[in-house]
């Protein structure tokens, strides 16, 4: 009994040495990269984490920060004119011991593309009140969620295979968005849209139009609320879908085919294609 529990022991010592379950920093094999500085030479922020529950929120200074509390290693590291932020993580008897949840702080003056990728984990950004606007944002949901609220951006990009998405108060001149099978809520959006979903459900509220519609609908469904203000030249061609359109139009014509028709001025088109799935304006 004396040599098992002196075998045991020798077990646990090993494997707190080089896998470090609690993250002692002064431990050989537990020191990590935690922060890069971004410089004006960082074109791209890359946010990659697979089943890790993360937080990231901006924060003064120049550095990209992650603090990881739980099992695994966080990585931080600049190569060329991007920095990488990801996650290692491995299965732990001792897993009762943490709750996995990560944080990352990024520079609030930070205005250049930023790129998140969510694989089973829970992902959550809040832009807050700040006044600059990204050059492109891109928003991956593999299996996971993300919620991501208060953002600008020239260029926003999403992809949802099937997980779930939600965006808050999101102003873009272009913002592409593309739905597996997943979901897609979008609340508050101003700009210019195209959207396809395939197998998935997509719900987009818009605020403000500054450019074209094109929404794309394979076996999928899509509601697409409009403000009353918007002066739009709606035009939708249906194979075996239906579209719906509970908005007067001027000169309206409408049969299985499809629908099209003018609210307002016309000034911005609004194009929907649907094979075989179903889309709601309103």
């Amino acid at each position: 009994m004396k040599r098992f529990a002196i075998v045991l022991a020798i077990v646990v010592a090993l494997y707190v040495l080089f896998f470090n379950p609690i993250r002692f920093q002064w431990l050989p094999f537990g020191k990590q990269q935690t922060s890069a500085e971004v410089t004006n030479q960082v074109e791209k922020i890359n946010v990659d984490v697979s089943n890790v529950g993360t937080e990231v929120k901006l924060g003064n200074g120049n550095k990209v920060k992650a603090v990881l509390r739980g099992r695994g290693k966080v990585s931080v590291r600049k190569t060329g004119d991007t920095i990488q932020v990801s996650v290692s993580r491995y299965s732990s008897v001792f897993s009762w011991w943490n709750r996995d949840k990560l944080t990352i702080t990024l520079p609030r003056s930070y205005k250049r593309s930023l790129l998140f990728h969510a694989g089973s984990a829970t992902l959550r950004f809040d832009g807050g009140m700040r006044d600059q606007t990204y050059s492109k944002f891109a928003a991956n949901v593999s299996s996971g969620s993300m919620n991501v609220s208060h953002v600008m951006a020239k260029s926003f990009q999403a992809e949802v295979k099937s997980g779930n998405l939600s965006l808050d108060r999101l102003t873009a001149n272009s913002a592409d968005l593309n739905v597996q099978s997943g979901n897609l809520g979008v609340k508050h959006l101003s700009g210019s849209v195209i959207a396809q979903v395939n197998s998935g459900n997509l719900n987009m509220g818009i605020d403000a139009l500054s450019g074209p519609i094109r929404v794309t609908v394979n076996s999928g469904i899509a509601q697409l609320a409009l403000p009353n203000s918007a002066d739009f030249r709606l035009n939708g061609t249906s194979s075996s879908g239906i579209i719906r359109c509970s908005i007067p139009l001027k000169n309206r014509q409408s049969d299985e085919n499809g629908i099209s028709g003018i609210k307002g001025t016309g000034k911005y088109k609004i194009n929907v294609q649907v094979n075989s799935g179903l889309v709601r304006i309103h």
